[in-house]
């Protein structure tokens, strides 16, 4: 049996952090039904895609973010739509939205109202800054929770300046922090039978994910300087480095992984240089260092120099292209990659990223399905809800 099978999840997220969360669920085996306007649906199945994805509102971020899920069209606005949550949410075990703060409760469905008729829901909020404070009401996107937090001063170099992160890292981070609150809610309430409200804030999950360099700043008062690709141990041995046909990076941060390093690739000679024979005068002499290193290493390949360094226990990996690492035969071992099957408007079944772990018993599903039409599932939900086939009729004319 799965972790979260029998559970019931009404999901009213959308874009990428709420969605992403309730995943978590849904390929754990609960029931996962997915609230969206009708016809434009999440707004997420028409962003971040080219014409023809568009076409479909299946984005391929939306599909990787919405597996094993039902969807439900309606409009959150009317009068009968609301009914309809009401009788939804009269089994449910966790609802999770992620409007703008007050949102909800204008709606008629945030936590006071929900916990009405289901006293013992576990509700999760998500949203940019957290539902109260100074900040609550400002708009949030993950590239503007990166500007916010600092993080872009975190990332870049001196030439660069600070630069955003390119992949979604705070809305995929808060999505696993908010499944993270949220199952942690549901253990309080097999504990105490009781029912819990949590609050999750894309800004402070951006706090949590540079947790060491905050602390750093505010221990110590220190602010770190833009590296780029550079180790911020300051070793002229560590960072990315150009090879004969590409690009390799190495990881020292022990004197030890330094001397393996230089006596591997040939350059020894260096610990006999005053420059570079110990770890601080290697620190003051990085420039140099990172010249003369970035020299040798072109003389070889990645290939050779991944199976030179290894071969002395030090730290290197090849810098891989999405081809290569999407198609690496660990992955595969994991099994962390899903087949996405039967997903209108696709013949052939997808690769997509699932749940991020392993367990040795009935853990994440393999094989997804769902993220299909807007409102697929409606008809079928509807019915469970113990509409007749003329009340159906009838809603599904009126949206």
């Amino acid at each position: 049996m799965k972790a979260y099978e029998g559970l019931k999840v009404v999901d009213f997220t959308q874009v990428l952090a709420g969605p992403i969360s309730t995943q978590m669920f849904s390929l754990l085996g609960a029931d996962v039904i997915k609230i969206e306007a009708p016809v434009k649906g999440d707004q997420l199945r028409t962003t971040l895609s080219d014409a023809e994805m568009v076409a479909k509102r299946l984005s391929p971020a939306f599909l990787t973010a919405n597996l094993n899920k039902r969807s439900l069209a309606i409009d959150l606005k009317s009068e009968e739509g609301r009914k309809i949550v009401y009788r939804l949410i009269e089994d449910a075990d966790v609802v999770v939205e992620n409007f703008r703060p007050g949102v909800a409760k204008k709606l008629g469905i945030d936590y006071e109202s929900v916990k009405k008729r289901r006293p013992e829901i576990v509700y999760c909020s998500i949203s940019g800054y957290g539902q109260q404070g100074p900040r609550s009401s400002d708009k949030a996107y993950d590239s503007a929770i990166q500007a916010a937090s600092g993080l872009f001063t975190l990332n870049g170099s001196e030439e660069s300046g600070p630069m955003r992160i390119g992949i979604m890292v705070i809305d995929m981070f808060t999505g696993v922090n908010a499944a993270f609150a949220i199952s942690s809610a549901l253990h309080r309430k097999e504990k105490t039978g009781k029912g819990q409200y949590v609050d999750v804030a894309m800004y402070d999950s951006a706090m949590l994910l540079a947790a060491s360099q905050m602390a750093d700043y505010m221990v110590r008062g220190n602010v770190p300087p833009l590296i780029g690709n550079a180790s911020p141990t300051r070793q002229p041995t560590a960072g990315v480095f150009e090879t004969k046909d590409g690009n390799v990076l190495i990881a020292t941060i022990t004197p030890d992984h330094n001397i393996a390093m230089l006596k591997a690739s040939g350059m020894e000679h260096l610990l006999e240089d005053p420059r570079f024979a110990t770890f601080e005068a290697r620190q003051e002499n990085l420039q140099e260092g990172l010249k003369i290193v970035g020299e040798a290493m072109k003389t070889k390949t990645t290939a050779e120099w991944v199976e030179i360094m290894s071969k002395v226990g030090v730290v290197v990996q090849a810098v891989r292209t999405l081809a290569e690492a999407t198609s690496d035969p660990q992955l595969e071992h994991r099994g962390i990659v899903v087949q996405g099957e039967n997903i209108t408007g696709f013949d052939q079944a997808l690769r997509l990223v699932g749940v991020p772990f392993i367990a040795n018993e009935d853990g994440p599903k393999k094989v997804a399905s769902s993220p299909g039409k807007v409102g697929q599932h409606t008809e079928e939900i509807l019915r469970e809800l113990g509409y007749t086939d003329g009340d159906i009729a009838n809603i599904i004319a009126h949206k």
